[in-house]
């Protein structure tokens, strides 16, 4: 059989499975008609047999890389539930949560790019209006720096206390950020000026006294974690906004529902980076630990955290063994004795 005619039998079957993809992927697979599943499930079967045939007769020709893409797309979705309760958390550690991630990029990117612009745009305003100081930094800060020491300097001797106090405040922005989202991004995109206005104020007023120096010392450490967790957070709540803002081709309540899945688990994600951005910045970011051990310490974190969220479940769905050809059981299946399914 030539290539064209292999393609002209087969490409109704696997538009239909394809057909079926796009529907689990609105509904989720749990949601799908049995009978659904089932069409679906026999589909995958035979798009495996396809591309089998494909690498074997025809492995230069694009369709055998096309085929490939389908079926490790149908493997994903058709066992997305069962690795959930095989796997569980290990498998959303090492798999679900950075593919999440790297599904969010562009509008964690747009919270990143926000924030910096707001903090640009902060510390120029303030340091040429030292007035502006008022509106962003308090006055126990303010007092603090016009006298040439850090306001954080008693967070050493209440470290685990303010430890503890320090995550579950940064969490509270993390949740208020992503939840803004479905105020159409318009708190999201707020709360990401007003913080980095903030952190571009307080860098003005420390550097007019001299104090940028132990600043940067004392923040970089815990914001190699806290910030980036402050912006994915950011990010999810940015998901959620173009869901409503930009519906796509499905209605915006399912596009919601979809894209809401994936800022959840984003979200989850976040609490153990903000935990130990906490404690870093109760017990190390204001101790006298040299300069230059802070900065390889933030380093470390920083790029550790870009390599997992870079790499983590990129690992193809299809190996290419046997055990690729079994079915996973839908949610509504039961299995009787006798073997008999209903």
């Amino acid at each position: 059989m030539i290539v064209h005619e292999f393609i002209r039998s087969r490409k109704d079957s696997w538009a239909r499975l394809q057909a079926f993809l796009d529907q689990a992927r609105r509904l989720s697979l749990a949601r799908v008609p049995l009978e659904t599943f089932r069409e679906g499930s026999t589909l995958y079967r035979e798009a495996v047999a396809d591309l089998a045939y494909a690498r074997m007769q025809y492995p230069e020709h694009p369709i055998a890389k096309e085929l490939g893409r389908l079926v490790g797309q149908a493997h994903s979705i058709l066992y997305q539930s069962e690795r959930a309760r095989s796997s569980g958390w290990m498998d959303f550690w090492r798999r679900g949560w950075p593919t999440s991630v790297r599904a969010a990029a562009g509008p964690i990117l747009l919270a990143t790019a926000a924030f910096w612009i707001a903090a640009v745009v902060g510390f120029f305003l303030t340091a040429q209006n030292p007035a502006l100081e008022r509106f962003f930094i308090s006055p126990p800060m303010r007092e603090a720096i016009a006298a040439k020491h850090l306001w954080t300097e008693s967070l050493t001797k209440t470290a685990p206390s303010s430890g503890s106090h320090i995550a579950v405040n940064n969490i509270n922005v993390s949740l208020l950020a992503w939840a803004s989202g479905l105020t159409f991004g318009i708190g999201t995109m707020w709360l990401m000026i007003f913080n980095g206005v903030m952190l571009g104020a307080i860098a003005a007023a420390c550097l007019r006294a001299g104090m940028l120096g132990p600043l940067a010392e004392f923040v970089v450490g815990h914001g190699s974690l806290e910030l980036p967790a402050i912006w994915i957070s950011a990010g999810a709540g940015f998901l959620m906004a173009d869901a409503l803002l930009f519906p796509g081709r499905y209605s915006r309540r399912d596009e919601l529902w979809l894209k809401g899945r994936t800022s959840v688990r984003i979200i989850v994600g976040i609490f153990p980076l903000l935990l130990i951005a906490g404690a870093i910045e109760a017990f190390i970011s204001p101790s006298e630990a040299p300069g230059l051990a802070k900065t390889f310490l933030a380093l470390g974190l920083g790029l550790s955290l870009l390599a997992y969220i870079m790499i983590g479940g990129r690992t193809s769905p299809i190996d290419g063994k046997d055990s690729a050809l079994a079915l996973p059981r839908h949610d509504s299946e039961v299995v009787r004795p006798g073997g008999v399914q209903a």
